[in-house]
């Protein structure tokens, strides 16, 4: 559940408490001088469609403010429910909850060279458990996320941004795996069939369809405003040891191996990308705010629509040219 905290002039409180009771939402009001402060308790799937209806009202953008907080627990006697429905929480919500490691700082680039110098390790040694642990910390799924969602904010400031961020975390995994691979060189007079470097060398529709599965549970958790720890971890294993395989075999020479692992990252890439964004555009294609008319709303809907059936096609297309190509032996 959020605490929703509206802070606003007293003479524009009308306009909310009309918002409120259509909408059937209890609340308790706090006035102080020229300052109201509206306070009530909603689903977490329930904050996107009332901040839409709020900053349709002007709230946070014209006059006042918006705060909203989580509730761990609320012991209500009353049988009374919020009416309005929504499948997922606000786009402000997601921004908040994916931006902090989905642009470049110190933290986003430290966390890349330790996941890029345990997976190269992982991938040299041949040890599963390592590479899991570079899974683990390997930010690169709030980038891919963020892209996503700023293809959903009108002046989207955040996409371009969130591609970059993504570059550098793939481009310095890639660098340490070759800084990794030169040093450890003697290890890698072979690539052994089934070896953790073997199995990275060639798309596979086993990797396509769990890069898809990863991408559409990612994007499920963020919409639902629940952590995204775990499905993270299964998002960086699509991406951390491919783009680290990519500088290993680089550094050794194992051209025609490389390049097959830079079109499963590729790949991989595009695949998380088009599931995330099935899912965000499916959920903002439902939520309508008060300030959207009906025709608006069935423009952008129209508009969601378009961008998901694209995404599907994607996906097709990916999963067609891994059988044609690469399953089908000639």
């Amino acid at each position: 559940m959020k605490e929703v905290k509206i802070q606003i002039p007293t003479e524009k409180m009308e306009v909310v408490v009309e918002l409120f009771d259509k909408l059937g939402i209890r609340s308790s009001t706090l006035i102080h001088e020229e300052n109201a402060t509206i306070i009530t308790v909603v689903e977490i799937n329930q904050t996107a469609t009332l901040l839409e209806e709020l900053k349709g009202l002007g709230i946070g953008a014209v006059f006042g403010s918006i705060l909203l907080s989580p509730v761990d627990l609320e012991i209500d006697s009353t049988p009374e429910k919020l009416v309005i429905k929504s499948s997922s929480i606000s786009i402000d919500e997601m921004v908040f909850a994916t931006k902090g490691l989905a642009i470049i700082s110190p933290t986003f680039l430290v966390l890349c060279i330790i996941a890029g110098a345990l997976a190269s390790f992982g991938l040299i040694y041949d040890n599963v458990v390592i590479i899991i642990a570079s899974m683990i910390i390997a930010p690169l799924l709030g980038p891919i996320a963020l892209a996503v969602i700023g293809t959903m904010i009108a002046k989207n400031i955040y996409s371009k941004r969130a591609f970059l961020a993504e570059a550098v975390g793939l481009g310095t995994c890639i660098l340490i795996g070759a800084l990794v691979g030169l040093i450890f060189s003697g290890k890698l007079t072979s690539i052994p069939e089934g070896s953790q470097i073997g199995i990275r060398t060639t798309p596979g529709i086993g990797d396509i369809v769990f890069a898809i599965l990863s991408g559409l549970a990612a994007g499920i958790f963020i919409v639902r405003g629940e952590s995204t720890n775990i499905v993270g971890v299964a998002v960086a294993a699509s991406l951390c040891p491919p783009a680290t395989n990519i500088g290993v075999l680089l550094s050794n020479a194992y051209w025609e191996e490389a390049f097959g692992s830079i079109i499963l990252l590729v790949l991989n890439v595009i695949a998380i990308y088009s599931a995330c964004a099935i899912i965000f555009w499916t959920s903002q294609s439902l939520v309508r705010g008060g300030s959207v008319s009906k025709r608006q709303f069935r423009q952008i809907s129209r508009k969601y629509i378009v961008r998901i059936i694209l995404a599907v096609l994607s996906l097709v297309a990916i999963i067609l040219l891994i059988i044609f190509v690469y399953e089908i032996p000639s």
